[in-house]
Order: structure tokens, then sequence, then C-alpha cells
């Protein structure tokens, strides 16, 4: 697929406003905020999925607590979610009140005054998010614009190791630190026991894929571009990370290409393989799948012995309010989602297994208990539990900690969507063998410089320049 075709794919990225915000803009903020949005209903936007569950579960609470009504849920596919969005927003139909999507769009909604800043709405007296809990780097990278606070984190997506911590007990095979050991311990599974079907799997489906080539390239010391806008994939960290990787598929299932989240999931869930590398809501359904219940274990990524390791942060999620809607929506909206994020809510919401949502506040990794214990939103509460024990909580607090501390951050500057949907396209090839490892890199290469000069080198230039200092800020960028 030629730049062009990238960009045409990528929906409406390419067309980013200058500077640094370009918001939503004032608005109105009545006396008596409460009353104002007492009674008004809202309507949501998300991916489809198990991730619209905690909107339901505490829907009726919220409304009680807030007077705010979630009237209809919207959900749209996982890789189309930003099309659809792009789409409501430059037609300014005022479908959707409150979004719900992945931070790397952050930057193009913003600056294109697609959403409403929240900064005045923050200030209202009982309306703090309470953003002192946020872990750092979801607080440095998922909420801010050009200066201004746009979304409110509700999932910290970031890429761990999970594995058959009873396979490698009996085989005497310690969690791999190394890319090498990681192979190692595929080969040894899928070539030298009957106990699994294959030592690992990839994920290999459009969407998310670019997440396992930057997990391994980062830890490479490996670089989006240069000073001057110039990519830095095809290089000495490209070529070695998909080297690793290639040797990694050798051990995986044969329909690994097509693997997404949920295939992914279960062949591991499913007692199939041996290891993954998955998002870190993974191990909490692992504990209670028949197959791996008791079963799994939980680490961070590994790393290189001459480099470091890094764990790739695809995905997330965040709420944002809409700037094509009245100021009473807006109101409505953020009092939703601001209630929505709190530690009383949200933290039935990243225990429970039944959805796909993350640990993104410090209280949620820092007391494991609520991991143990039933969501009482839920209808079926004893469904909800995740770990049955303390020691299997901290295991998945301490992983997802550590993990959370070797984050290797993805773009989300203006119009860096079509530079993520370039490189998934490649890594989808190369999971395929449609492509090779120099093949693979030249096109990425090739591609990104074409989407460089389509959105303007020295506004890149700056965008890419000021989003490295957040991550620098965050501690997840050398």
């Amino acid at each position: 697929m030629s730049a062009a075709s990238v960009a045409a794919a990528a929906g409406l990225s390419g067309c980013v406003g200058g500077g640094g915000g370009g918001g939503g803009g004032g608005m109105s903020i009545p006396d008596d905020p409460d009353s104002a949005v007492d009674g008004v209903s809202i309507s949501l936007a998300i991916d489809e999925g198990h991730n619209t569950n905690p909107f339901r579960w505490f829907r009726d609470s919220i409304q009680e607590d807030t007077g705010v009504e979630l009237g209809e849920i919207n959900g749209f596919g996982f890789n189309n979610l930003f099309s659809k969005l792009m789409t409501e927003f430059t037609s300014n139909s005022g479908a959707f009140d409150l979004v719900s999507f992945y931070p790397q769009y952050l930057g193009t909604f913003a600056a294109n005054g697609h959403l409403q800043p929240l900064d005045d709405m923050m200030e209202i007296e009982g309306w703090d998010p309470q953003f002192d809990d946020l872990l750092k780097p979801y607080r440095q990278m998922y909420t801010q614009w050009g200066g201004s606070t746009y979304a409110l984190p509700i999932d910290g997506d970031v890429l761990m190791l999970v594995y058959r911590r009873d396979l490698f007990e009996k085989h005497d095979i310690d969690v791999p630190e190394t890319w090498a050991e990681f192979n190692e311990a595929a080969r040894y599974f899928t070539e030298e026991t009957d106990d699994i079907d294959h030592g690992v799997a990839t994920y290999g489906k459009r969407g998310n894929v670019y997440g396992w080539f930057l997990t391994r390239f980062g830890g490479l010391g490996g670089v989006y571009f240069d000073e001057e806008m110039n990519p830095q994939i095809n290089t000495e960290a490209g070529r070695r990370a998909l080297e690793s990787w290639q040797e990694t598929i050798q051990y995986a299932p044969d329909d690994t290409a097509s693997y997404g989240y949920p295939e992914l999931r279960d062949a591991f869930t499913g007692g199939n393989v041996a290891m993954v590398v998955q998002w870190t809501d993974v191990p909490k359904k692992a504990a209670v799948a028949e197959a791996t219940k008791g079963n799994w274990g939980g680490a961070a990524v590994p790393g290189w012995e001459d480099g470091r390791a890094a764990s790739a942060m695809p995905v997330g999620r965040v709420l944002g309010v809409t700037s094509g809607v009245s100021d009473e929506q807006k109101l409505a909206a953020y009092r939703f989602a601001q209630t929505f994020t709190l530690p009383e809510y949200s933290t039935h919401m990243v225990s429970d297994p039944g959805c796909g949502e993350d640990p993104f506040r410090t209280s949620q990794l820092s007391d494991p208990e609520p991991f143990t214990q039933e969501n009482p939103f839920r209808d079926a509460p004893q469904e909800s539990v995740a770990f049955e024990d303390m020691e299997s909580a901290e295991q998945y607090t301490s992983a997802v900690q550590a993990t959370l501390e070797q984050g290797y951050p993805v773009p989300y500057w203006p119009g860096s969507q079509d530079y993520i949907n370039a490189l998934d396209i490649e890594m989808s090839r190369f999971v395929s063998g449609e492509t090779g490892v120099e093949e693979t890199l030249e096109n990425v290469e090739s591609e990104w410089e074409s989407i460089v000069e389509d959105l303007g080198r020295e506004q890149q230039q700056e965008y890419y320049s000021n989003v490295i200092d957040a991550w620098k800020n965050a501690g997840i960028w050398e």
C-alpha cells in the first residue's frame, strides 16, 4: 500500500490543526453546575465489546450520584473507531457527547478542535478528577495537548509477558529476561515437550500488531525519527527486532498471522501456548479460565543483553468531551466521565476480568486487595473476582508496575495515526510471511518519508519534539 493510500485509509488524520491546542474553546460555567446537569442525558461512543461493560455496570449508580443519565452507547469496531469519530467530528453532527478513544488520537482530535478543553470544568467544586492519583505516564501522555487538558484516562494498557507458571516450573525453565531466552523457551516447549501445542503465539492481525515490533525495537534504543524528522525504523535496531520476532514466529501456531486480541488471549487461556506477550488484562482472564486457573504467571517483557527492556503501550483508553455540542451537554458529559474515573468506580472496573480496562491510578496498584473482591455493581458479582488469593493479586500488580516502568510510548501528535497505520500494515505483512526483514523496513521508511512531506516537515518536527519532552517528563524516553 502506498503512503498516499495509507493516509487515505487512516481517514482524515492528515488534516491537522496548526500550533499547539486548537481545541473547542471556552464555554459558560453556570453558577450551579450540579443543578444544570441534573436530568441531562448523554450519548457515548466507544470501541465495541467487553470494554463497554463498565458503562453499563456503573450507569445507574452514577446517575444517582450526579443526575446525569447515560443514554445511548454507540459501539464501533476496534480498528475503525478513528475513522468513525473523525467522520462525526468533521460533520459536526453532535451525535456523541462523550467519546472513548485511544490516546494515540489525542493530538489529532485536540489540534483540530474536536474536543472540549476540560480545565475549567475540572475546577468546579466536587468535580475534581483526582489527577494526583494517576500513574505518571498516563498523567503526562494521556490527558494533555498544547497546554490544555482534553481527556481523562480510563485504561492503562501496556504489554507484558504472561506465561504458564506450572510448565515453566515442571521443566525447570526460568522466566525469560532476554529475547534470546524467550525464543529458546518458545523452541523448547514447541519441539521438546508434549505438554502444550506451541511455545508461543504472537499478534499478527492489522490494528495493533505494530506494538509487538515496538516492544523489541524500543529495547534496542530504537526511535521513530531523528531531529530532522528522518525515519529511523530502517536501522540496526529495526533489523534486530524483526529478526528476533521472525524466530519467535517459527514456534507459533500456523495461523498466528490472523491473531488479534481475542485470538491471542484465547490461545493462552485455552491452554494452547506456553506464553504470550499481551495486554495487562489477560492475567485476570487467565486466572478465571479453566485451562490456566492457578497456572498462570506474569512478568515484565524481556529485554536485550546489550540494551534494555521496553514494553510498548498501544491502545489504552481515555474519555473526552466533544466540542460540537451544547454547554449543557458538555457539562453533563464531563461530570459523568469524571465520576466514572474516580477510584470508587474505576477500581472495580480495572480489577474485574469481565472487561479489558487496566490499572491507571497509583492506588489501583498499591492496594491489590480489590482484585480479590467482588464488583458490587455487577448483576452477578460472584463472576467478577479476578484472583482467589492476595499472593496472585500481588504478583499481578507487581508485574504491571514493573512493566509500566519500562514502558515505550506510541506516537500521539497530530497526524501520527498515519505513521502508525503504515507501520501496522507492514508489520502484519511481515508476520504473515509476505515480506521479509529488509523489505518491511524499507517499505516503512519510504511510507513514513512520504507522510512527513505530506503533513509538512516543519510542523511535524515541532510536534515530535514537544511529544518527546512529554515522554521524557513521564520517565519513559531516554
